[in-house]
């Protein structure tokens, strides 16, 4: 009984992971693309004004990206470690598991 309780919390922490690093890839393509037309309009812009403000506007969206990114990693590095220091061998399983369902993509 206790083993599926930690399957089932582990399942579930691994859930939430993966959709914060989906949230997080979501975020980061709308700033891609947000910055993607920054530079577009930074090349087609006239004059030192214009070519101030892309600046400014891609810095912060660059910062914004890095930031998502960190938050993404850090929260999924947490729920690995947690995972492993209360059920090391669930976890080993599930990887196990989770590499062989890679593999058999992969060559597909």
């Amino acid at each position: 009984m206790a083993t599926t309780d930690a399957t089932a919390k582990f399942t579930r922490d691994a859930s939430a992971t993966v959709e914060s690093l989906q949230e997080g890839l979501f975020a980061m393509r709308d700033d891609v693309g947000k910055l993607s037309q920054q530079v577009v309009d930074l090349l087609s812009a006239k004059g030192g004004d214009a070519y101030k403000r892309a600046k400014k506007n891609i810095d912060a969206t660059a910062g914004e990206a890095t930031d998502a990114v960190r938050d993404v990693r850090d929260n999924f590095a947490g729920a690995i470690d947690e995972s492993i220091q209360e059920r090391p061998y669930a976890t080993l399983a599930i990887a196990l598991g989770i590499g062989l369902v890679i593999g058999a993509m992969w060559r597909r």
